[in-house]
């Protein structure tokens, strides 16, 4: 399990609802609203699932719940900060 923070650069609604497009259109699922939230993604070698929480500054605390084993974590959050920044 992996968590990290993606601060917050606008209107939260505006940027989950981009996040929400995206994850969905590459045949994943999100669900939530501008305090929590989960999601899943489909990457070439298994899925990807986790859920995010806003805190009081408006930033979204990320956790990966799930992973294939052979994807580096790395790589994994920085395909999750592309899509949430």
């Amino acid at each position: 399990m992996s968590r990290f923070t993606v601060a917050s650069n606008g209107d939260l609604t505006t940027t989950l609802a981009r996040v929400e497009q995206t994850i969905t259109s590459k045949g994943g699922s999100f669900s939530g609203d501008t305090t929590q939230g989960q999601f899943s993604g489909v990457t070439p070698v298994g899925k990807v699932k986790g859920k995010y929480t806003v805190n009081a500054n408006k930033d979204i605390e990320i956790t990966i719940t799930d992973k294939p084993f052979i994807a580096p974590m790395a790589i994994i959050e920085n395909k999750i900060r592309d899509y949430f920044a």
